[in-house]
């Protein structure tokens, strides 16, 4: 099972709108065209997005955002991050067609089973797992020991080396990856650090995809971008890899 995992679009209120003079528009049309591309080459299953589809949450970016992932015509996961607002995404939900999209955000086929997480805390930009969130994943582990297990979520949890995005990534990591451990989950999936990054924790790999939008600098304590962007293909198949597509 080959699965795409995107992140951190930052669809801004006016489409000419820039961000550190990167204009987030075209950057995710470039990779909704290699996406189609890639499709005729290799089978995708699913298309993961881990968060901060939107800059503002703006109801029009969100709807732009579901019309263009409708047009790949591939099952999609859409988890929301820091950035985001629920409700405006669940407004443009309502109003734009969403045939592609699974909305329980979980994906099971006979050896995988990929599992979402919130890790959003509203009005702060760094992570947090309720213990409510928790105990249900510990559920889910417990439900889905006979497959492989696979989380994706918006924050990360083992630090990047940049301090940046270290300074709010997830707070309860060390619970997250206790649990994956004691499950022995296969693989973590996230976002938010704008810089990429593939480790392996105990049997696990964590992977943090490239930003569709821009990367921070590596190392960088304050504000400077990489204008590098892209996406990861992850294959899920008895020797799981990823591949960073960087443009």
């Amino acid at each position: 099972m080959k699965v795409i995992h995107l992140s951190d679009i930052h669809l801004t209120r006016n489409r000419d709108q820039k961000l550190f003079d990167v204009n987030p528009y075209e950057n995710f049309d470039f990779v909704c065209e290699e996406i189609l591309r890639i499709k005729n080459l290799n089978e995708i299953a699913l298309i993961i997005v881990s968060g901060d589809i939107a800059n503002d949450g703006d109801i029009e970016a969100y709807k732009y955002f579901l019309q263009k992932m409708e047009s790949l015509r591939t099952a999609y996961i859409a988890i929301l991050g820091n950035h985001d607002l629920k409700e405006n995404f669940n407004i443009a939900i309502t109003e734009e067609k969403n045939q592609f999209m699974i909305h329980s955000r979980q994906y099971k086929n006979n050896t995988w089973r990929i599992i979402s997480v919130d890790t959003v805390v509203e009005g702060e930009d760094f992570g947090f797992i309720s213990k409510d969130n928790l105990a249900e994943l510990e559920e889910e582990m417990v439900k889905n020991s006979d497959v492989n297990i696979a989380i994706f979520m918006h924050h990360h949890a083992i630090p990047v080396g940049t301090p940046i995005v270290d300074s709010c990534m997830l707070n309860n990591g060390k619970a997250l990856l206790d649990l994956c451990k004691k499950y022995k989950v296969k693989f973590i999936g996230s976002g938010h650090a704008h810089t990429s990054r593939i480790c392996h924790h105990n049997t696990m790999t964590t992977s943090v995809a490239p930003a569709v939008v821009f990367q921070w600098l590596p190392g960088i304590e304050t504000v400077k971008v990489s204008k590098g962007f892209g996406f990861n293909i992850i294959d899920f198949s008895s020797e799981l890899s990823i591949t960073s597509c960087i443009y």
